[in-house]
């Protein structure tokens, strides 16, 4: 009986050990930093920070010529204004998220970058040259599902100016990630052209609703 008493403690003390093992295993593994802790992807694929300028995002080559409508076209921008900063140049908003400012910018890059095309030209190259004001006006398209319901995004800025960064981006982005298409228009300030520019972009989505994946009914 003590012999049996005697193998059986031995084991207990055995598995005893093990468990301590395996626990100081686990705090060894929970006791880096969060920025060692979380996955490497996360932070490396984020080009953009709060102290990224504006006008690097502007200027970045991954958005060609559009880069520039990322931010309000109308609006004199500061060469030294940081992506934290921006609600400086959003007249009449309060409230602005730079968090999310940052994060919508680093999702236009990341889609763009990956060959994806995000921006759409609702005007062609004859009447741009012909109104060269129509230059400055175009789609932004945050995808959703393929074939699945649309949305036409329209930001505030009291006919002066678009601010999308803050009123139709992020709501854009919203729709995208609960799977539909959406579209945040770029427009020309003034309401009879700004109504002309939605005019437009509902016809240009309409004919190339194929080529997009998009469902037009009941937009």
């Amino acid at each position: 009986m003590s012999g049996l008493l005697k193998q059986l403690e031995k084991k207990l003390s055995i598995v005893l050990i093990l468990m301590s093992l395996a626990v100081v295993l686990m705090l060894s593994g929970c006791s880096g930093t969060e920025e060692e802790s979380r996955p490497a992807s996360s932070g490396e694929e984020e080009a953009y920070t709060l102290e990224t300028k504006v006008e690097d995002v502007i200027n970045d080559p991954v958005f060609g010529d559009y880069g520039r409508l990322i931010f309000p076209a109308d609006r004199t921008i500061d060469d030294d204004l940081t992506l934290q900063d921006a609600g400086e140049i959003l007249t009449w908003y309060n409230n602005v998220n730079p968090e999310r400012t940052v994060a919508i910018a680093n999702e236009l890059r990341k889609q763009a970058a990956s060959g994806e095309q995000i921006f759409y030209d609702i005007y062609t190259d004859e009447e741009k040259r012909e109104d060269p004001d129509k230059e400055n006006t175009g789609l932004f398209f945050f995808r959703g599902d393929p074939g699945a319901k649309t949305a036409i995004v329209n930001a505030g800025g009291g006919f002066v100016y678009v601010a999308a960064m803050h009123d139709s981006f992020p709501h854009a982005m919203e729709l995208s990630e609960m799977g539909y298409n959406a579209f945040a228009l770029i427009y020309r300030p003034g309401d009879d052209t700004a109504c002309e520019d939605l005019a437009r972009a509902i016809a240009f989505l309409h004919e190339h609703a194929e080529e997009l994946q998009i469902d037009m009914e009941d937009y």
